[in-house]
């Protein structure tokens, strides 16, 4: 049975509920959205947050699963794209019409899905111990070899000067080192959102987690590890042969 309302809002009062939840669904995928929408509504109180639901050039019944369930349970905002604008255009949209007013804002892509009762009262309770926290997730370090990414960040609005970090990877080739939540599932203030005017307007579906990361950085705010109840990225890549999926961004 997942955490009421009242008993979250006792005690981590610093998140003031609700929470903003935003997902993104694709295409054809229909058992994929019904994984997510029937995970969040069993393992989450309806009062602990508000859903923003990209559909994304989706399947009639995506669709009709997501306005079934806005009428029952009057927390959903849908935002329907009848043509694929991939995720990041999408995600800029959801962030802006308008903007979200709690103070956390989760991501989940469709892909991803809750498997614990107390998902977020797990997550509620980090934020409440650790206020110098601006984004939780599940955390990576990658090498990036590519210098269309360092000209990429370099030439951001939110750049701020400092210098990308330089690493090695695992067979020992040097590129520049970030840290970052994957994509797939992460949670964020909301005023960060705000401030980095997130997403970059230039990138249209790949690397956006690394960019993120590399954005807080370049901003003295820290992200730490968090995906207590939730199976992220859960399924196999789709629209792999979709040409935005693996171009890097940049000029």
């Amino acid at each position: 049975m997942s955490a009421s309302a009242p008993v979250l809002a006792d005690l981590a009062p610093s998140v003031r509920f609700p929470v903003t939840i935003c997902v993104v669904c694709y295409g054809p995928h229909a058992a994929l959205a019904s994984r997510f929408l029937h995970s969040l509504y069993r393992f989450t109180d309806p009062a602990l947050f508000h859903l923003r639901a990209g559909l994304n050039e989706v399947a009639p019944a995506t669709a009709a699963l997501f306005r079934e369930h806005a009428a029952g349970f009057g927390n959903i905002t849908l935002f329907e794209e009848p043509v694929n604008r991939f995720k990041n255009p999408l995600m800029r949209r959801m962030f802006r019409e308008p903007p979200p007013e709690t103070r956390w804002t989760l991501w989940f892509d469709d892909d991803t899905h809750l498997t614990r009762p107390d998902w977020l009262l797990r997550l509620a309770m980090k934020i409440e111990s650790r206020p110098d926290i601006s984004q939780w997730g599940r955390v990576y370090s990658l090498i990036h070899p590519s210098e269309r990414v360092r000209s990429f960040i370099e030439s951001a609005a939110w750049h701020r000067g400092l210098p990308l970090l330089r690493g090695r990877g695992p067979g020992g080739a040097e590129g520049y080192e970030f840290r970052f939540a994957t994509g797939g599932y992460w949670a964020l203030r909301t005023e960060v959102i705000r401030l980095l005017d997130w997403p970059d307007p230039r990138i249209v579906h790949a690397n956006e987690d690394l960019l993120l990361g590399e954005a807080l950085r370049q901003n003295g705010l820290r992200l730490e590890e968090c995906d207590y109840g939730v199976a992220v990225n859960d399924a196999p890549r789709r629209n792999a042969e979709a040409p935005e999926v693996t171009k890097l961004p940049g000029p």
